[in-house]
């Protein structure tokens, strides 16, 4: 038997993955450099919305077909894919010069999501979202609708000392 570099494991890993009528998992088995941005890692890719609600929409999709992040484990290996998801979605609202004060990241909480499939929201500049979005559909305030990423890493215990805990995003079990 000959031995896997790390990179080749995981591939193979996603692979089995993957669900073939999620049209996440496609849109990440198609590797498409028009729709997939950078930065990407072989733990996430990063697509634009394509039902925007504010001039900078990405998603951050995972490259492991996860439900949603309310699946997520209280384990190492899902504390650092969430992690990494969320420097991803920093490091692109900053490449497309997005005021990191004026942003929105967090996951729709189940059951008030439309594809089962974990995605990462980062969306800029929140204060151009319609009143709808930004108070109900993307609100981490509006409990069980949208919660926010400091939220999902506190839930799964990886929560440091440089995040912030919204006061609004408590008690969504």
């Amino acid at each position: 038997m000959t031995e896997e570099s790390p990179v080749n494991m995981n591939i193979v890993e996603t692979t089995k993955t993957r669900v073939k009528n999620c049209i996440f998992c496609n849109v990440i088995a198609a590797n498409d450099p028009n729709i997939i941005l950078e930065p990407r890692s072989d733990q996430f890719v990063i697509i634009k919305d394509i039902k925007p609600v504010a001039t900078h929409h990405f998603l951050v999709l995972s490259d492991k077909h996860i439900k949603s992040s309310k699946s997520l484990q209280p384990n190492e290996q899902d504390c650092n894919l969430l992690k990494s998801m969320v420097a991803a979605a920093k490091q692109i609202l900053l490449n497309n010069g997005c005021d990191l004060n004026d942003m929105r990241m967090g996951f729709h909480w189940p059951p008030f999501y439309s594809i089962g499939h974990m995605h990462l929201h980062a969306i800029s500049p929140a204060s151009s979202m319609s009143a709808f979005n930004r108070f109900v559909a993307f609100n981490p305030s509006f409990s069980y609708v949208f919660v926010d990423v400091n939220y999902v890493l506190k839930r799964i215990g990886c929560k440091d000392e440089n995040e912030t805990e919204s006061p609004s995003s408590v008690n969504k079990q």
